[in-house]
């Protein structure tokens, strides 16, 4: 039995849906636990899944939401700074006591092909992770997934999509990389967890099927909508500085700033310069570009700007 976490976010909710939809598990094969022991699946409830509770913050509801399992497919906690490292080592830890032989851990690709340094701040709890996974003696498989396409918006100097008239982006620096659909990497995932065991030590890369900068990305949405975009590329501090002068983020989030910029910086370094084969592989057909779904991605009322985990 394989045990899930992280079913309400996109990724793993989008990989729930995948394995019920298309009954790649039977309900018997795998369980749920998340942090308050519920499920917002529908189709989850419908089939009798079970559902544990066990929160990565607090280590005693852990104690025997893993009982019983072979594998846990462990979802990254949703924050971007390097606390997380340590709700993910309760995991393990709690994991290994409890019996389980096999994580499956669900990382970024910043850091290039191997991902195992990487400028990118919101990388570190991630390396540091997977780091500590390979050294636990359990068998492990790395999910890395390129930038979520919807969150061009953050990238791009957390451009208001509902707001009129031209606009100013301004970033610290820009390079090359392989955004993806969020829905294509759920598919994608739920489909490698189906077939867990054959995925032993294996990293797998899923990256978008096409490269751009965020420059770009903003050129396709000056051409979908027509509406002025300046972009700036202006270097770390200035681009740091601007944002704090403009209140582009409440005040309690400003400190994310640096951790924002860092992913600039890891895109013109190359650290995201890379496709991948595997998404593709695995769905069975070509990912989603950003220009396909230029009609949910660049509309205010599909895409608003989302800054909730950004603490």
């Amino acid at each position: 039995m394989i045990i899930l976490t992280g079913t309400s976010g996109g990724i793993g909710g989008g990989a729930l849906e995948m394995i019920l939809e298309h009954k790649l598990l039977q309900p018997n094969e795998f369980s749920i636990s998340s942090w308050n022991g519920q499920t917002k699946s529908k189709k989850a409830i419908a089939a009798g899944v079970e559902v544990r509770r066990g929160d990565f913050t607090n280590p005693e509801t852990l104690a025997h939401t893993f009982d019983g399992a072979e594998a846990l497919f462990l979802v990254s906690h949703p924050s971007v700074g390097e606390e997380r490292f340590f709700y993910h080592r309760n995991a393990i830890d709690a994991a290994k006591n409890s019996g389980i032989k096999h994580i499956i851990y669900t990382s970024l690709t910043f850091g290039g092909l191997e991902g195992e340094s990487s400028v990118g701040g919101v990388t570190q709890a991630h390396i540091r992770t997977v780091a500590y996974l390979k050294a636990s003696g359990l068998k492990w498989t790395i999910i890395r997934y390129g930038t979520y396409q919807h969150l061009w918006n953050n990238v791009a100097g957390f451009l208001r999509l509902d707001k009129d008239g031209d606009a100013e982006v301004v970033i610290p620096n820009d390079g090359p990389n392989h955004w993806a659909h969020r829905a294509d990497l759920g598919e994608a995932t739920g489909r490698v967890l189906a077939d867990w065991r054959s995925y032993e030590g294996k990293t797998i890369c899923l990256t978008g099927p096409q490269l751009l900068t965020v420059s770009d990305v903003i050129q396709l949405y000056r051409e979908h909508t027509g509406r002025k975009v300046n972009v700036k590329i202006v270097g770390t501090e200035r681009a740091i500085e601007y944002h704090k002068q403009h209140k582009t983020l409440p005040p309690e989030q400003e400190d994310f700033l640096s951790n924002w910029a860092s992913w600039h910086n890891a895109f013109a370094e190359g650290e995201t310069n890379f496709i991948d084969s595997a998404l593709e592989n695995l769905l069975g057909r070509k990912p989603k570009t950003v220009k396909d779904l230029a009609h949910v991605l660049f509309a205010p009322e599909t895409n608003e700007l989302d800054t909730t985990d950004f603490n």
